[in-house]
């Protein structure tokens, strides 16, 4: 069996055009050891699955994943966000997984920065459990950040786990939550038996901004509902919920202006508007 240092791993549903471009950032990012990459796929119909299978050197599992409602006619995904990605966490073969969104770009050299860290730290007899890359929403803000839960875990929105301490902990929670807030639990569990988690101080990368919501809810009944799981399991204060940090690293954003232009022009017309609230 072929042995990997890292495994990149992406859960991904019809979004072929960013999905490229982040892969191609993984391959292009500079690490000087071997990368296992998974790809765990809901069910795409947009040629993702066409593309993914002509990639040797992509792991593609596909596991359709599709919404349903329960009888309060609530819609929720029919695998939980835990249940699909531990299908990938649980088949990598490498002793440190990263996790990060199918519509994020890594900075040149932050997985190699973020390893050599990591494993510096264990050499050295630190419990760790995983770390953070320093990220932002482009185009809507200058800074990045990481964040932060209760008790003051440095949470890891993408980032690297170690794959023991995830087996410590069994994985991400499948039942209690159906997506929201489930990342924020296994680290509140890694952290609560020891694992700690770190932020990655030179490993930075761009998200693509959201498209804002206009409906009266913000959130839905299902993302309400994983919330408050969530924050009767842990009722602790959280003073900071970030940590910001500047940086003048250049970090390729063209491809989210040819596959998500619509995102980039929401994302200054959210940067104008967080402007004008600050005067």
């Amino acid at each position: 069996m072929e042995k990997y240092d890292i495994t990149l791993v992406l859960g991904s549903k019809n979004r072929k055009r960013l999905l490229k471009a982040t892969i191609e950032s993984i391959r292009n990012n500079g690490f000087s050891g071997q990368i296992e990459i998974i790809v765990i796929d809901g069910g795409s119909n947009d040629g993702s699955c066409d593309w993914l299978a002509k990639q040797k050197d992509v792991f593609t599992i596909i596991q359709p994943n599709f919404k349903k409602k329960d009888e309060q006619g609530v819609s929720f995904l029919a695998h939980s966000w835990g249940n699909f990605m531990n299908i990938a966490f649980k088949s990598a073969k490498s002793p440190w997984i990263v996790m990060v969104s199918d519509d994020l770009i890594l900075a040149k050299g932050a997985l190699q920065k973020g390893y050599d860290l990591l494993v510096d730290k264990v050499n050295k007899g630190e419990k760790i459990g995983g770390g953070a890359f320093y990220f932002r929403e482009y185009p809507r803000h200058d800074f990045y950040r990481v964040g932060l839960l209760p008790k003051g875990y440095i949470n890891i929105n993408h980032g690297f786990y170690n794959k023991e301490a995830l087996e410590d902990v069994n994985y991400i929670e499948e039942n209690e939550f159906n997506f929201y807030c489930a990342d924020g639990d296994l680290i509140m569990r890694l952290n609560d038996k020891g694992w700690k988690t770190i932020p990655l101080e030179d490993s930075f990368a761009n998200h693509l901004v959201h498209k804002p919501v206009f409906k009266k809810e913000k959130l839905s009944a299902s993302t309400m509902r994983d919330i408050e799981v969530f924050n009767s399991k842990y009722p602790y204060p959280c003073e900071i919920n970030e940590i910001k940090k500047n940086s003048d690293i250049s970090i390729e954003t063209m491809p989210f202006w040819k596959s998500g232009f619509s995102n980039c022009i929401f994302g200054i017309l959210l940067k104008i508007y967080d402007q004008y609230r600050k005067r």
